[in-house]
């Protein structure tokens, strides 16, 4: 495939999963009744928009460059996007966002292409299994933010 078709796909990919992770944070911190607050919607689309761009070429990179059989250990380099990311999310929402925010939105994401991926390939134990710990870590949360 060509290599400009490949970084769009991973674009595509990272921008659906990373609004999904922002949509689920909004709803998140209304349930916890957090005092988070949101930009507009187009605002928070031309930042996921940047930081899925930034996912997607570090991903691009690794999966383009990397020999198969260190592929493995070569997405240990993500983490550089994933910190670049939390940098744009933490500078453009500075008031509002905390790092915790910052981490959920990360996590939200990380469970949603978990998720995604299990049911794409089939695996509906795993996708149930992260269904199931990902709510057991939300109500963990959610009951300490609530006593707070």
């Amino acid at each position: 495939m060509h290599a400009a078709i490949e970084l769009a796909a991973y674009w595509a990919i990272a921008f659906l999963t990373l609004s999904a992770a922002v949509i689920l944070l909004n709803i998140f911190c209304n349930v916890i009744n957090s005092d988070m607050e949101m930009l507009s919607t187009g605002k928070e689309a031309v930042i996921s928009g940047l930081a899925s761009l930034i996912e997607a070429v570090g991903l691009w990179l690794i999966i383009t460059f990397v020999p198969d059989s260190f592929r493995a250990f070569g997405l240990r380099a993500m983490i550089v996007p994933l910190i670049i990311t939390a940098l744009i999310y933490k500078v453009m929402h500075l008031e509002s966002w905390g790092i915790f925010e910052i981490g959920l939105l990360l996590a939200f994401q990380l469970a949603v292409v978990c998720l995604t991926a299990s049911l794409l390939t089939g695996h509906f134990l795993q996708a149930f299994i992260v269904v199931v710990i990902s709510g057991m870590i939300l109500a963990v949360i959610a009951s300490f933010a609530n006593d707070l």
